[in-house]
């Protein structure tokens, strides 16, 4: 209990009940204040001294805020009483900082409120996976690409047809060098410079010198000149005197002339060491060392010579080889 008896009064009566005075708390409540004053203007007095060397313009602020008209006394004391009423020290000092520096205690925000989501439809699940809102907003730009994504995609370029590749030429069977037979098939023996073998001879074109029947073939015959059984060294083609006789192939007139076995005559050599003779000829019309095309008249039929009717005597060599003409001409 917290009060004690003093002394007897003066006459004897009793004695009076005396309580403890309030002096020591209000002592204790001004020391706290005093304190608080102290600490708060020892935070000025650091940042006033700090903020002019390191901070001068917060110092100008502060400085400023010192010039202006403001009740420090009365700010202090507010904060003191704050305190002292068990008022925590952070929130005392931000109500003498809001007094000091002007406006109105900071009031807590209140929490963010939360809406409760809606349905909601992912870019992937609309038309297109979104990319049609992408672009109306600017976000594919933004990613570099310029174009837009619901644009058609271009036209696929039609690559140019090919052009057929040429037609290859048929291969031609290799060039062979044409070798006498010593005897034919059947074991007769041959003139040494014949052959019975068929020979690729190479000439680009060729034509029949004349259109009619054979006459004679090439090979062993009885001479209807003088009965005796011989070698025909070419292909008799009968036809009317003064039919046009063609030159075999394109080629060189070698030699023309005239005897009484073969009557008029001519040789025309062509490439690949080919040569065509023509005899019994009414008229020659080239002359020695003339070119000549395939085709071209070069003399007209007769029967100059030992012959007994008009006809051509056609004989054609290779590498100085006589080969049967019916392997080359059309006969009939």
């Amino acid at each position: 209990m917290d009060t004690t008896y003093g002394r007897r009064a003066a006459g004897g009566g009793r004695p009076v009940r005396r309580t403890r005075r309030p002096e020591r708390r209000n002592a204790a409540q001004g020391d706290q204040r005093r304190l608080a004053q102290l600490l708060v203007s020892l935070v000025l007095f650091l940042l006033v001294y700090i903020g002019r060397g390191v901070f001068p313009a917060q110092f100008e602020i502060c400085r400023g805020i010192m010039d202006a008209d403001i009740d420090f006394t009365a700010a202090f004391q507010e904060f003191g009483q704050a305190v002292s009423g068990g008022k925590p020290l952070g929130e005392s000092l931000e109500a003498l900082c809001v007094r000091v520096l002007g406006g109105e205690p900071k009031q807590k925000e209140p929490a963010p409120t939360v809406d409760t989501p809606a349905d909601v439809t992912l870019l992937s699940q609309t038309a297109g996976a979104g990319r049609a809102y992408l672009n109306s907003h600017g976000i594919m730009a933004n990613l570099g690409t310029h174009k837009a994504v619901d644009e058609p995609p271009p036209a696929a370029v039609t690559e140019p047809a090919a052009s057929p590749s040429p037609t290859a030429e048929p291969t031609r069977p290799a060039l062979e060098t044409a070798v006498a037979q010593e005897y034919s098939d059947d074991g007769v023996k041959l003139p040494s410079n014949v052959s019975f073998a068929f020979y690729e001879l190479g000439l680009p074109k060729t034509v029949d010198p004349v259109t009619g029947p054979v006459t004679s073939t090439f090979g062993y015959r009885d001479s209807p000149v003088n009965g005796k059984y011989e070698f025909h060294l070419a292909l008799d083609i009968g036809a009317a005197e003064g039919t046009e006789i063609g030159a075999f192939a394109d080629g060189v007139v070698e030699y023309i002339g005239e005897s009484d076995e073969f009557g008029q005559y001519l040789k025309i050599t062509h490439a690949n060491n080919v040569s065509s003779f023509y005899a019994h000829c009414s008229r020659l019309l080239v002359h020695k060392g003339q070119t000549v095309t395939c085709g071209e008249t070069v003399a007209l039929v007769g029967e100059t010579g030992n012959a007994t009717g008009p006809h051509l005597h056609l004989t054609i060599e290779k590498d100085n080889i006589r080969l049967d003409p019916a392997y080359y001409v059309g006969i009939s």
